[in-house]
């Protein structure tokens, strides 16, 4: 089982399918529809403690789903308090992730995945824009998306899409559809972003005409609904198209990504001396606090809002925190 979340009339509204084998292909079918809140079916008897309601696992066992014991957690894990969800991952970090339907090692006994999904799954998990790769990660990796129909793989992709940060979704569209394998380019005398485009639409028709991948879901016109927002998605985040927000960003992180401290100030004797009104073996014996009011003295004299001279403040102020670098730190 799994949720779906549709979006209808411009609102989101949530139903609990299930994916089932019919003819060598997975589809799926609606269990049960629990609207636009479905926090109404989770009840709080108090403390961390809950329950959902007997309604829901009445209807889906009505239609000869069983239940598994944690079935309906996956579910509603979104919807739950995070301090029920830190206790429920604490016992089990991978529910979530679990194959609702049982695996098995032997690579024979299922059909080969496709190659979209995999270049997907792959870069969600490991964030990898090189698929070269991806033909050693063994098969037993990729069993999270055995068993499930299309509309559950797209719901799973959809949702984890929804967790990408803006500056990645351009190389994730990049490594889905195989850019790098756009080499040479057709037609030198047209405008680069031209053929790219062009060869993502190619890419995205073919796939939509794909019938491996479009297995067990129903005859439509037009593009698959699932795959509309991936061409949302390239005219929104194309992985060439400069994003000067986030370029900026990337410059000021390089910028500091080495700890440069400030310059230190070497104390000019004379100077000092002529600031603070004392010689120089008082101020090096002069205690930290007794500095500090003499400072504030002289400050509230020379700070131009005070009408004194900006230079003299600021080179006061410079003396001052070198000569109290130099104190002993109570």
């Amino acid at each position: 089982m799994y949720l779906a979340r549709l979006q209808i009339k411009g609102r989101i509204r949530y139903v609990i399918r299930h994916s089932f084998a019919d003819q060598g292909h997975f589809k799926s079918r609606d269990l049960f529809d629990l609207g636009q809140d479905p926090t109404r079916y989770i009840h709080y008897p108090g403390g961390n403690s809950y329950y959902y309601d007997p309604m829901v696992e009445e209807a889906i066992c009505d239609q000869g789903v069983e239940l598994a014991p944690d079935e309906l957690d996956r579910i509603f894990f979104g919807f739950l308090p995070p301090e029920i969800q830190r206790v429920i991952t604490g016992f089990d970090r991978g529910f979530r992730n679990r194959s609702a339907l049982p695996d098995t090692d032997d690579p024979g006994k299922h059909p080969p995945l496709h190659p979209f999904d995999k270049r997907r799954y792959h870069y969600l998990r490991f964030g990898h824009s090189s698929q070269r790769h991806i033909q050693r990660v063994p098969q037993k990796y990729f069993s999270f998306l055995r068993n499930k129909s299309r509309d559950e793989l797209e719901h799973y992709f959809e949702g984890e899409e929804r967790r990408l940060a803006y500056h990645e979704l351009g190389p994730y569209m990049a490594t889905m559809f195989s850019l790098s394998a756009m080499h040479p380019l057709p037609n030198a005398e047209q405008p680069f972003l031209s053929q790219l485009d062009r060869y993502f639409m190619d890419q995205l028709c073919s796939l939509n005409e794909d019938k491996e991948f479009l297995a067990g879901t129903p005859k439509i016109e037009g593009l698959y609904p699932h795959l509309i927002r991936y061409a949302l998605f390239w005219f929104d985040h194309a992985p060439v198209r400069p994003d000067v927000e986030w370029q900026y960003i990337r410059d000021f992180i390089r910028r500091h990504r080495v700890y440069r401290p400030p310059p230190k100030t070497k104390i000019k004797i004379a100077e000092a001396e002529r600031l603070f009104g004392y010689d120089w073996k008082s101020l090096k014996r002069m205690d930290g606090p007794s500095l500090n009011r003499i400072y504030r003295r002289l400050a509230l004299k020379h700070h131009p809002d005070q009408g004194g001279d900006a230079d003299a403040f600021r080179r006061l102020t410079q003396t001052y925190k070198a000569l109290m670098r130099k104190k002993p730190k109570r």
